[in-house]
């Protein structure tokens, strides 16, 4: 039997964003492997992508359109042709749009696949025809992004393939171990080659571990640790003045504001002891080359854009940017915006102006008695907010309302997808073309189709022009095809403009805009003065630092990653799930001691939002005061049918309109025998 060997893309929401190689005979794929040539794959998959043929394979995947035939989330379906299936959901935005407007029409879709393509391209034309609400999609690092970008502006950070030259690693708010296993490889080669590794987590994650030392801040202080490492940089009189005064602006009024913070206040806030902080902050300084690489899990409180602004601060502070592999890490906002799908969302088939929905506020939206128009339809692909919206108790209020029309479009029977009038049969990454940018590194990745779609399963992209069509949308915008969209897509992006061939023949390359190896060395940021920003500015989170709050519940809580899911992804799958087949929630000695609960035991976790029961593991992993609950469970895995995000809150930061997760006060007790 013939084999051939396609080039593909690993489309989950990680930074490593895998070239992957598919073998294929006569026409099934075979193997999955990744691509040994690829400088950040090196040839391997992680343990939640290494068995993708068990999800394009799954008995249990949705192959064909259903219909709802019972109540809301009790999972009643009837198989339904293509055609009922249009017809059904093109009646029912017709009817909400008819009825009360456009703008009662709310897209909802993130990174289930991150494809330039697949991710929100036809579908956004679609929306904008209609008029819909226009979805805000910030639930990721966007508060960490915008704290970035006002020290850094869009600029070249430190790129990955940099960093075995360190000799100092920040590792912050970050688990690489478990959520970029190719990424953490770069940080391996620098410890072999003579690199302290220092890990800055509330939880003792798998790095933290490893790590040479591991500081546990309370959750949403992370600003407060950073000022006082600085404060200790300047007692020790180890900035770098001649660096700060000719490429940044505001050195004077940081060591103003540092002034006034000496380390042991900053300790009191943060929670981690003076005479380390201040040591770290020397032996960062002190140490050449040092390098902080920020993750998205310390951006999720109320204060992470200015925290985040002063985490870039410090390696600015200190010169590291001099130095080949210091500096600082987080998005890669320069290569990542090189190449951008937003000209495709055609922006100009909207009718007129609409209004915003953030989709952290998902529950808001769609259970507000005063929100004019209200919704009436939900139309939802590559997310599944019933397990990772904020606020479950409202959002899965919201979806069991019997006037709240719902389309999704799945590969899985999800928590979503229970709620759906209508499900629509998606592809995986195997069965389309597309092109997927990376938020962790700087390469650009193309993939190809390797087998036909299975069943009756259609790309986004096509399922979108096929409704377009039963809408009456004749612009030709709508028939363009996927290679029509990836080939303007890429002419249009001038880092990569006239290498669209050699993308597809290799199936990766490098995005390049031009700054070298030290990119920052001299300056040349990408703010307006051309300078760094420095900044020190310590926000207390909302949640945390409420102390009246702390009364009713004195325990702060945390979601973080898992290791073998993403985010709610590959959580029904048999091999991830039997390996991690309950969500834990970590509890320090101390706290269970209190409360009389005993390793194993089920708990409630409550506050005023909601309430979600698991088993406790005692354990100090947890610090004490700051319960760890791992997300990405589907709600059906929890004793009681609701995950950790009953309990978190709506509420956005001011910059970047990010959730705070993270920034969550609860308390918990044994779980009653008569309500688990």
């Amino acid at each position: 039997m013939a084999q051939r060997v396609v080039h593909a893309a690993c489309p989950h929401d990680c930074p490593d964003t895998c070239a992957m190689l598919v073998t294929v005979e006569g026409e099934r794929a075979t193997a999955v492997a990744g691509d040994p040539e690829h400088p950040i794959t090196a040839g391997f998959l992680c343990g939640k992508v290494s068995n993708y043929l068990d999800r394009v394979y799954a008995e249990d995947r949705i192959l064909h359109p259903l219909a709802r035939d019972g109540a809301k989330g009790d999972g009643r379906f009837r198989q339904v042709s293509w055609d009922e299936a249009l017809d059904r959901v093109a009646e029912g935005l017709l009817r909400v749009r008819d009825e009360h407007g456009g703008e009662a029409i709310l897209p909802y879709s993130y990174a289930g696949t991150q494809g330039l393509i697949q991710g929100n391209t036809m579908s956004a034309r679609v929306m904008n025809a209609l008029g819909a609400t226009s979805l805000e999609r910030t639930i990721c690092a966007t508060a960490g992004i915008a704290g970035v970008v006002g020290t850094h502006g869009i600029s070249p950070e430190v790129d990955p393939e940099e960093w075995p030259h360190a000799r100092y690693v920040l590792v912050w708010g970050w688990n690489p171990m478990s959520t970029a296993p190719h990424l953490w490889r770069k940080l391996l080669d620098a410890r072999r080659a003579g690199a302290r590794l220092v890990v800055v987590d509330p939880f003792r994650s798998r790095t933290a571990r490893v790590a040479d030392e591991h500081l546990r801040p309370l959750p949403g202080t992370d600003a407060a640790l950073a000022i006082g490492m600085m404060r200790a940089v300047v007692d020790a009189g180890l900035q770098d003045e001649d660096w700060c005064r000719e490429h940044a602006d505001g050195y004077d009024d940081l060591l103003g504001v540092l002034a006034e913070h000496p380390v042991e206040r900053c300790a009191e806030i943060c929670g981690v002891d003076p005479d380390t902080i201040a040591r770290v902050g020397r032996e960062f300084a002190a140490t050449r080359p040092s390098l902080v690489r920020l993750g998205v899990g310390a951006q999720r409180h109320l204060g992470a854009p200015a925290a985040y602004s002063t985490i870039a601060s410090l390696p600015a502070l200190t010169g590291a940017w001099r130095d080949r592999g210091g500096g600082c890490s987080y998005i890669p906002t320069a290569t990542a915006a090189a190449v951008s799908s937003h000209p495709l969302e055609r922006i100009d088939l909207l009718p007129g102006p609409v209004r915003t929905v953030n989709m952290a506020q998902l529950g808001d939206a769609l259970t507000d008695e005063a929100l004019a128009p209200p919704i009436r339809a939900l139309v939802c692909w590559n997310s599944n907010p019933a397990s990772i919206a904020p606020d479950q108790t409202r959002v899965l209020a919201g979806l069991r309302r019997d006037d709240l029309f719902t389309v999704v479009l799945e590969q899985f029977m999800t928590d979503t997808a229970l709620h759906a009038d209508v499900i629509l049969p998606a592809t995986t990454q195997l069965e389309h073309e597309d092109v997927v940018f990376s938020w962790g590194h700087h390469y650009l990745t193309w993939s190809s189709p390797a087998i036909e779609p299975r069943g009756e399963a259609l790309p986004n992209t096509e399922a979108f022009r096929r409704l377009a069509e039963r809408l009456g949308l004749d612009d030709p915008a709508f028939r363009e095809t996927d290679r029509e969209l990836i080939d303007s897509m890429l002419a249009s992006s001038p880092p990569v403009a006239g290498r669209a061939d050699e993308l597809r023949e290799r199936g990766w390359i490098k995005i390049d805009v031009g700054k070298g190896s030290t990119p920052h060395a001299e300056g040349g940021f990408g703010t307006a003065s051309g300078r760094a920003l420095l900044q020190a500015r310590y926000e207390p989170p909302a949640e945390v630092a409420d102390a009246e709050l702390a009364d009713r519940f004195p325990l702060a809580l945390v979601t973080p990653k898992t290791h073998l899911f993403l985010n709610s992804t590959f959580a029904n799958q048999a091999r991830q799930h039997s390996a991690q087949p309950e969500p834990p929630l970590f509890v320090h000695p101390d706290d269970a001691a209190a409360r009389g609960i005993a390793d194993g035991a089920l708990v409630r976790v409550y506050n005023d939002r909601g309430e979600f029961t698991c088993a406790a593991h005692v354990s100090d992993d947890a610090r004490p005061g700051v319960l760890v609950a791992p997300m990405g469970w589907w709600n059906r895995d929890y004793a009681a049918g609701m995950s950790s995000q009953a309990t978190t809150s709506q509420r956005l930061t001011e910059l970047g309109h990010a959730p705070i997760f993270n920034d969550n006060r609860v308390e918990m007790a044994a779980a009653h025998p008569s309500r688990p």
